[in-house]
């Protein structure tokens, strides 16, 4: 899920570049969206405030998915809320964005992150997970079972590439990429400070989350961070 920051500043270069807006109705996008769409945005998808829900229980990981059969999937999941009403993380939401890039974009996500965020930032390592291709120094999850380590259970290669967190990373990747978030050379200081300001709900009342961004306090200085996990 640490993915997901990079996957908002993607979103937000398509906004500067006039090719999206962050108000705009998501079914200009997706015109076969079920009706209980109609008023989620681009900034509900950003924020965990579509009422999209996490990955349900009965959703099977083992099986690999096109784009469109994950949307054809997510569609028959009911929102758990009405747009705005309320905070609650999903994942499932981040994977829209994903598929809402190429639609923008005509290019994968995780090509646009390179061409436009990687590549530029000189983040040599940086890369989509892929189980097929040699990635030196690759580290790998683990799990306990009855007090012993095992490897991570396996998911299908398609859900290692969704936009709500499916990136390898090094630290020195992770340094550039901080480095960069102090300067304009990605996005303009306004969008970098709309992505870290508390969202507001429909009552009013804001939540501490930007776009990809969990945002909080730590003895007076303000914290930007995004924690994650994924197999192991």
């Amino acid at each position: 899920s640490t993915g997901k920051q990079f996957t908002a500043t993607a979103v937000m270069m398509l906004v500067e570049e006039g090719k999206l807006s962050l108000e705009d109705k998501i079914t200009k996008y997706f015109t076969d969206a079920p009706d209980a769409w109609r008023d989620i945005t681009v900034r509900h998808l950003l924020t965990h405030t579509s009422g999209m829900t996490d990955y349900p229980p009965d959703f099977d990981l083992r099986r690999d998915y096109t784009e469109d059969d994950l949307f054809q999937r997510i569609k028959t999941i009911p929102l758990a809320f009405q747009p705005g009403e309320k905070w609650s993380y999903s994942n499932l939401a981040y994977v829209m964005l994903g598929i809402l890039i190429r639609k923008v974009s005509g290019k994968f996500y995780g090509d646009f992150l390179q061409e436009r965020v990687f590549k530029p930032l000189e983040m040599s390592t940086a890369r989509i997970i892929s189980e097929a291709d040699i990635v030196p120094n690759r580290a790998a999850g683990y799990r306990l079972v009855n007090g012993q380590l095992k490897n991570q259970n396996w998911v299908s290669p398609s859900l290692n590439t969704t936009a709500d967190g499916a990136l390898y990373l090094t630290v020195y990747d992770m340094v550039k990429w901080d480095a960069a978030l102090y300067t304009e050379k990605l996005l303009k200081r306004t969008s970098l400070e709309q992505m870290w300001t508390p969202i507001k709900l429909n009552n009013g009342k804001t939540h501490p989350y930007g776009f990809g961004w969990a945002l909080g306090e730590v003895r007076g200085h303000r914290v930007i961070e995004h924690g994650g996990s994924w197999q192991g």
